[in-house]
């Protein structure tokens, strides 16, 4: 099973926080380059987007936490936590690919024309 660190606090302190807000927006942003909003709206539509993902990104590490800490079978550890893990992924792919197909044609965004 998953020992876990007591010195870690990682979730806990409001700075940690931060970062991790601000390194999401980051590769939020990398992820949907080409696109540019052109309003405000647009943009503070684009930077609130990742934070439901977010939640559900700790949330799944919750889960995963408690289920290394239940005295359930080797397989039924590993099997429910892979289909955590996947749906997190699933859940990130889904909101790229949504933010892609329907934010645009709503808030007016221009793509990058290539050099």
């Amino acid at each position: 099973m998953i020992d876990r660190v007591p010195s870690l606090a990682f979730p806990r302190r409001p700075w940690h926080w931060v970062a991790a807000i601000l390194v999401a927006e980051l590769l939020w942003f990398c992820f949907l380059y080409p696109l540019v909003p052109t309003t405000a709206a647009a943009a503070v539509i684009e930077a609130l987007l990742p934070l439901p993902l977010l939640g559900y990104i700790y949330l799944s590490v919750l889960s995963l936490e408690w289920i290394s800490e239940r005295n359930w079978s080797r397989w039924t550890t590993r099997l429910v936590s892979i289909a955590i893990a996947l749906s997190a992924g699933v859940a990130g792919v889904w909101l790229v690919d949504w933010a892609i197909i329907n934010v645009p044609a709503e808030f007016k965004y221009h793509l990058i024309q290539s050099l």
